[in-house]
């Protein structure tokens, strides 16, 4: 065969450029699996709503949806996915019903570019005209996720509150039928432990510690040691939501090497997983948040 047959010569360039566009592809594939595969920012909430205390000894409110805004905000700017998880202190963690939200990034990409003005007018004009359909579809697309996150954000904290309030009536009850003599009413540990499990084993893990951690659970005998690293892993990161800096010191709490992060309300804790989001890009407060310890628990 002669080497330098012009055919044979374009055959061999199309068998080159086929191999390293099956070589790119391989390689644009493994990189999409892979970024599919790792797991964004998973956040779990002990929300304790358990007495009228906790607002007025420690500031403690409960979930609203205006605290959700940042958190849409960041995720839509940042498209990176993160989950919620919301469990409310109760008598009993066993039975304790879960709420859960993901808020996936919008899956249509960034804005198209326009073209630039020094095209030929010809060429310009037909690419202003796909620029103008691709920047409506891209706008009605962001639209409609926008509707459809905030619309899931305000179911699940639509469910957040049944719950509150089921837990509430509940309770109440039991209260009057003892003519209104108090009872244990706060299995923490069992909604920690409840927590720890549901937030896996990868990504950034965060408890959100919307509590005074007191645990005064019905069925057994309120703990009065450590958590132990089966019950609360140590690379889960905790954000204690309270204004008197009371309930981060729960024994429970005491000398874990947990990271620690204090916040003085629910959308304060919300912005700072934002921030959590954003990594080292860009490291700033959030509005309302007053101290923020970033150094492990030394108790």
């Amino acid at each position: 065969m002669n080497p330098t047959n012009p055919t044979t010569k374009s055959m061999k360039q199309i068998r080159t450029t086929t191999a390293v566009v099956a070589m790119l592809a391989a390689l644009t594939f493994t990189a999409m699996a892979e970024e599919k595969a790792q797991p964004g920012l998973v956040a779990a909430i002990i929300d304790d709503q358990t007495g009228e205390e906790l607002a007025t000894e420690h500031g403690i409110q409960p979930l609203v949806l205006g605290d959700l805004e940042a958190l849409i905000k960041g995720v839509l700017q940042r498209g990176k996915p993160a989950s919620l998880i919301h469990i409310a202190v109760d008598d009993d963690a066993a039975d304790n019903p879960v709420g859960r939200l993901t808020f996936a990034p919008y899956a249509g990409g960034k804005p198209p570019k326009a073209p630039s003005p020094s095209l030929p007018l010809r060429v310009l004009t037909a690419e202003s005209a796909k620029y103008k359909q691709a920047r409506a579809q891209w706008q009605t697309g962001i639209r409609a996720y926008q509707a459809k996150v905030v619309g899931e954000a305000d179911g699940f904290v639509r469910q957040v509150a049944a719950t509150q309030l089921k837990v509430s009536e509940r309770f109440d009850k039991i209260l009057e039928e003892r003519n209104g003599r108090d009872f244990n009413r706060s299995d923490v540990v069992g909604c920690v432990t409840l927590a720890n499990g549901m937030l896996g084993k990868q990504g950034r893990r965060v408890l959100i510690l919307n509590t005074d951690a007191k645990d005064l659970p019905a069925k057994r005998a309120p703990r009065t040691t450590p958590l132990k690293a089966e019950e609360i892993s140590p690379d889960v990161e905790l954000i204690w939501v309270n204004t008197s800096k009371l309930p981060q010191q729960s024994v429970l709490f005491r000398g874990l090497p947990n990271k620690v992060h204090s916040v003085v309300s629910m959308k304060a804790a919300f912005a700072l997983l934002v921030e959590m989001l954003v990594g080292d890009e860009e490291k700033g407060k959030p509005e309302d948040q007053q101290a923020t310890s970033t150094e492990p628990d030394a108790r």
